[in-house]
């Protein structure tokens, strides 16, 4: 899991391998950047940023994920290297959020779905499904009811400055 430069980044980059080093220093941080979107299309190690890029969330989201326990990448010094098994825990992150489940209930079916193959669904019994949908219904008729009291509000307020308008 060697971020240094490959022969394929220095030619990719058009480097000659004495000057690769003077390019990688004067490019900074934007060539890593195209080094670790090449490394993620490849599936291999990418850096908190490619991560954060190719899952549409932000570094802080990720952080706070690693706080929480849900995700620990391997680090390199202060560098977290991203690898298959991270990416596969993200989905599952991401795609529990989704369903409404809170970060301790995803760390438990994280823990819960232990080295599942990539691929695999969150760990939830049938039970837990059924009671996540309820609560999801409820959320669904209490928004209605919110939405249905705005919009009859905002009616109201149309009409008392038509009136006004008019008079």
């Amino acid at each position: 899991m060697d971020l240094t430069l490959t022969r394929e980044d220095r030619d990719a980059a058009g480097c000659s391998p004495d000057a690769a080093g003077e390019a990688e220093e004067a490019r900074g941080e934007s060539f890593d950047r195209a080094a670790g979107a090449r490394r993620a299309a490849h599936g291999s190690v990418v850096l908190i940023a490619d991560m954060a890029r190719e899952f549409g969330v932000s570094e802080r989201a990720l952080r706070l994920y690693e706080d929480k326990g849900l995700l620990r990448p391997p680090r390199r010094g202060r560098t977290r290297l991203y690898g298959a098994r991270e990416r596969r825990d993200l989905a599952m992150i991401l795609k529990g959020k989704r369903l409404g489940f809170t970060l301790a209930e995803i760390a438990d079916m994280l823990s819960s779905s232990g080295a599942a193959a990539p691929g695999a669904d969150l760990a939830l019994p049938p039970e837990r499904i059924v009671a996540q949908i309820g609560f999801l219904e409820r959320q669904r008729r209490d928004l209605d009811a919110a939405i249905l009291a705005l919009r009859q509000t905002h009616l109201r307020l149309l009409e008392s400055a038509r009136c006004a308008a008019t008079a």
